[in-house]
């Protein structure tokens, strides 16, 4: 296998969008309209894609799946993210296997943790 992408189908694209380039910080690839709206998000070495239901990927929504996404510095991105916006969930907390993190809410429901490794495994 050579990338891993997460495809998202977004009831309302703009917002997706904006949530993950405002908020979350990542940078476009590319983006097209023709078949459907659609743009191509870089996320550390994979890609995130946001589509409108047009494209015929299904509908919005998600039921029994969180994405986690390792940062450097827990503390700093929960500021940055709160600061951009984001609607987080608490403070960042240690947990029992050595990862201090917190989760950021999403667009359609779903949500991203966000975790920093504190007590190597």
């Amino acid at each position: 296998m050579a990338e891993f992408r997460v495809v998202f189908i977004a009831s309302d694209y703009d917002r997706t969008v904006g949530f993950f380039t405002d908020v979350m910080g990542l940078e476009v690839l590319r983006s097209f309209e023709e078949g459907g709206k659609g743009t191509i998000l870089l996320a550390a070495d994979g890609q995130i894609e946001v589509f409108d239901p047009g494209v015929g990927w299904g509908e919005p929504g998600v039921s029994g799946v969180s994405l986690a996404w390792e940062v450097a510095d827990a503390d700093a991105e929960h500021q940055r993210i709160v600061a951009a916006g984001g609607t987080v969930n608490g403070s960042p907390t240690m947990k029992p296997w050595g990862h201090k993190s917190f989760v950021v809410d999403g667009p359609d429901g779903w949500s991203i943790t966000l975790f920093e490794i504190v007590v190597p495994q």
